[in-house]
């Protein structure tokens, strides 16, 4: 379970780096950023639920019951880093019954409704960069969706397809 609050927040946001394709335009900015959905996340989120989804986009299993410490993130806007996030975790696997975080930092970034995080610190085998569709964003309901790894797929029914993120803002 530690894997998938990982994947899906690690939450829960680093580096969107998305290639401007324009070889005419040499000024055309390597990063695109959507101001309307960037600045709407800069804030400190907490997550509520964490959907197991069909490909239909039906709930099949709530999975919030397995993490009972909420975890969170915090978007900060650009400065001498550029777009920085904190991700507060925690590690059920070692400590079930303690809620003491684990701290994540990185890059993130926004393209339209795409959002891509890039952690500075991972363990070995976990993926630096994550990858999540804005499903809703509202000034105070964020749920994001990240389709299952392969590595994921086995913990879930073959009907699961991604996991849903729903957070709120603090």
């Amino acid at each position: 379970m530690k894997k998938i609050l990982l994947t899906a927040l690690s939450s829960v946001a680093l580096c969107l780096s998305f290639v401007a394709c324009s070889g005419d335009d040499d000024s055309t900015p390597a990063v695109t950023l959507t101001p309307p959905n960037s600045e709407k996340l800069i804030g400190k989120w907490v997550g509520t639920q964490i959907l197991a989804l069909d490909a239909d986009g039906k709930v099949v299993s709530d999975e919030s019951k397995y993490f009972p410490c909420p975890s969170s993130i915090e978007f900060k806007a650009g400065g001498v880093l550029g777009r920085t996030f904190y991700d507060y975790e925690y590690d059920f696997e070692e400590k079930k019954s303690i809620c003491e975080p684990k701290i994540g930092s990185g890059k993130w970034g926004v393209d339209g409704k795409i959002l891509t995080i890039e952690f500075n610190d991972v363990e070995e085998g976990e993926e630096p960069i994550t990858i999540f569709t804005i499903e809703t964003l509202s000034d105070n309901v964020l749920k994001l969706d990240i389709p299952l790894s392969e590595d994921l797929a086995t913990e879930y029914s073959p009907n699961v397809v991604k996991l849903r993120h729903v957070l709120e803002r603090l």
